[in-house]
């Protein structure tokens, strides 16, 4: 069965190790200079001189040359190490998506699968019932080969989120949620900026029928159709292979 494998582009390592360098040649060319001209003008202030634009100011640049140089070549490699360890790897087959990240993975089913659309910079993944079944991060992954491969491998591929039109922006305290729903969506909530606390939030939503996204800073929910909120219902369902 073939299989497309979709990852970080090699021009990005490139990118930053290149712009690292090319950033620690130019302080190292310019770098002494304009510290000792803003050494003058300060001196001609009340406030003290900064004791690291003072000592770069008396560099030679024989030497800030190429301790500059190497330190803006080893910050770079050091971004390209973080950025490629952070970058996620999606594997698209006609019958599954597989999907790496640190140490996150995710498989998919085929069969599984109602709807598959792109959300600002994740690959959103419905069940056949409107539920979530997955938010896969795609960031830096080339969206328009991307796409054109499940198109032909046969997912359901949309241009948006088939239930826009059902989600509401909510509030805390908002009629026709249970108490621990709002728990929940309080969690979810405050869990924005955290990846992987986010993600659980998520599950723990999607096991009492809800899916949530944020739009203009606010959270909107919506709940599936024909779901019921339930204290008892398996996370698996919600997480599947994710491991």
């Amino acid at each position: 069965m073939t299989t497309t494998r979709f990852s970080q582009s090699r021009s990005v390592p490139a990118v930053l190790i290149g712009g690292g360098t090319a950033l620690g040649i130019l302080l190292g060319l310019f770098g002494p200079a304009l510290a000792r001209g803003l050494t003058a003008a300060i001196e001609r202030t009340p406030f003290p001189v900064h004791g690291l634009v003072e000592r770069l100011g008396q560099i030679d640049q024989v030497w800030s040359l190429p301790i500059l140089g190497g330190a803006g070549l080893l910050g770079g490699i050091f971004l390209a190490v973080a950025a490629a360890s952070e970058a996620p790897h999606l594997e698209v087959a006609r019958d599954h998506l597989e999907h790496r990240q640190q140490d996150r993975e995710v498989w998919v089913e085929r069969t599984e699968t109602g709807a598959v659309f792109r959300d600002r910079d994740d690959l959103v993944v419905l069940g056949p019932d409107g539920g979530l079944r997955a938010r896969l991060d795609i960031t830096e992954l080339p969206w328009t080969k991307l796409r054109t491969t499940l198109t032909t491998d046969g997912w359901p591929v949309r241009d948006d989120d088939p239930y826009d039109g059902d989600f509401q922006p909510w509030a805390d305290g908002r009629p026709g949620y249970t108490s621990e729903e709002h728990a929940l969506l309080r969690e979810r909530r405050e869990e924005r900026k955290d990846k992987a606390a986010r993600r659980n939030a998520d599950e723990a939503l999607v096991a009492v029928g809800l899916v949530t996204r944020e739009r203009d800073g606010r959270l909107q929910v919506r709940r599936v159709r024909g779901g019921r909120p339930s204290s008892d219902t398996n996370h698996e369902g919600v997480r599947g292979a994710d491991r």
